[in-house]
């Protein structure tokens, strides 16, 4: 259910049309609002500025105006948006461009005009009935007025944001952070799975080998979006059942794919496996398209898609492509706590119910390092922060797979630059920083594993 609603959550949140709709209504409350107040004494509560205007048909002039400019400045914000929107799907990948759309700042900045558009509207339409010295409309003509110069601001601010939201540097330090958030929600509700998977040394069949009578199959074809985990672990535990799923978030299955099986009393699959093909359905959430909550190899992939853009021959920034590598590291030193490629979840009496494959280290390692080094295979000076990247993760492994697979990394940073700098000296420096990765990690001995091995190797002061 948690993950169910932060689908429905991240849908609305990159939507560029929920928050302006709201500002809009409250635009229009606000209105009515004013115009329905009683008569206070206006007066001496505005003393130093009453009367703003002769009667209630200077106050329609104004509002007549104002409006027109609003809706200006109005048409002028989304052209520009629309101008950053291009920009961005040209230089950083049409990915991030629910990124752009969700940033709550340009939100906020097109919906306070859509307030004020609301607001005059509705205070011009509730004026028709009004006497023409009416004090009410004085209110409403100065706030309206007020709000009109917030807009004006907002224009600027609005602007200058945007003018920073391109930058490339910007953009991957903010998809950088959002990328560790996710990686800690995603370890917060499957880390004690991947945990207890790793104790018991758990294992998941081939797809070949499962037998169709307790094959578990999508009901529709596209991206596994998320998966309700304790949901569906409850469910198989009223049947007294055990599901092992050989698909993740984030993989596309076909309708009619095999993506788990069940494991029952032979007496009761008859009946449990329409049930449990069933709940598997209604909590293995499948879309036409991967979301960044769910699906912590999506979120470094917008990272990946900045640097291979930066590093097309088009383009062809490697400043960019080495901050993207750094921010990676940063982010990857998090993934560390995912130490095993499969979660098994128990019911409250510690019987196993529920297994399933997971993101871990290796996974997210080579999607967030394989394509960079492909499209840097004769740029020394990207495949030298490369290596840096994988040398600073080391002092935080927690497993021989983890040791492991930053090895074969490194090894595959001197085969290439041994294949493709045709430099002597350039493949030299790429070698020995390669080469320093597989020394350190050489020296490395895999310790006791706790339930949280990010704060076990984590550096104590001295």
């Amino acid at each position: 259910m948690f993950e169910r609603l932060i689908r429905i959550w991240e849908r609305l949140r990159h939507s560029l049309w929920i928050l302006p709709l709201l500002f809009g209504l409250v635009g229009s409350l606000l209105a009515g609002c004013i115009m329905v107040l009683p008569d206070l004494p206006f007066k001496q509560m505005f003393s130093p500025i009453w009367p703003i205007f002769s009667d209630i048909s200077d106050v329609r002039n104004m509002i007549g105006m104002l409006l027109p400019a609003l809706v200006t400045m109005f048409t002028l914000a989304l052209s520009i948006t629309m101008v950053v929107l291009t920009l961005a799907a040209q230089n950083l990948g049409p990915r991030l461009i629910r990124n752009f759309l969700g940033d709550h700042a340009t939100q906020s900045v097109i919906g306070i005009f859509v307030a004020n558009i609301t607001f005059l509207v509705t205070a011009l339409l509730m004026m028709g009935g009004l006497e023409a010295h009416n004090d009410v409309a004085q209110v409403a003509g100065l706030v309206g007025a007020l709000i009109f110069v917030i807009s004006l601001f907002s224009l600027i601010v609005f602007v200058h944001h945007l003018g920073r939201s391109i930058v490339s540097d910007q953009v991957i330090i903010e998809v950088g952070d959002r990328l560790e958030k996710i990686i800690s929600e995603t370890h917060d509700r499957v880390g004690h799975a991947v945990i207890e998977a790793r104790n018991a040394g758990t294992i998941l069949p081939e797809a070949l080998a499962i037998d169709p009578e307790t094959a578990i199959q999508a009901t529709q074809s596209g991206y596994i979006q998320g998966i309700d985990y304790d949901g569906l672990c409850k469910r198989i535990t009223e049947h007294h059942a055990y599901v092992e799923l050989i698909r993740q978030p984030g993989e596309h299955v076909l309708k009619g794919e095999v993506i788990g099986r069940i494991l029952c009393d032979e007496s009761q699959l008859e009946t449990l496996r329409v049930q449990i093909n069933r709940d598997v359905a209604k909590t293995v959430m499948i879309g036409n398209y991967r979301t960044a909550a769910l699906d912590v190899e999506f979120s470094l992939r917008q990272i990946v898609e900045i640097a291979v853009r930066a590093l097309s021959p088009g383009i062809n920034d490697p400043f960019t492509a080495i901050a993207s590598v750094y921010r990676l590291g940063r982010a990857l030193r998090h993934t560390l706590a995912f130490v095993y490629p499969i979660g098994l979840w128990m019911d409250d009496n510690s019987i196993a119910r529920l297994s399933g494959p997971v993101s871990d280290f290796s996974g997210m390692l080579g999607a967030a390092i394989d394509q960079i080094r492909q499209a840097a295979a004769q740029k020394p000076d990207v495949l030298i922060p490369i290596a840096q990247t994988l040398e600073g993760l080391i002092p935080f492994i927690s497993t021989d797979r983890q040791r492991d697979e930053i090895r074969r990394q490194a090894k595959i940073i001197i085969n290439t630059a041994r294949r493709e700098i045709g430099e002597p000296d350039d493949c030299r420096d790429v070698e020995k920083a390669a080469r320093r990765v597989l020394r350190y990690s050489a020296e490395w001995h895999e310790t006791t594993l706790g339930e949280n091995p990010l704060k076990e190797n984590q550096p104590q002061d001295s």
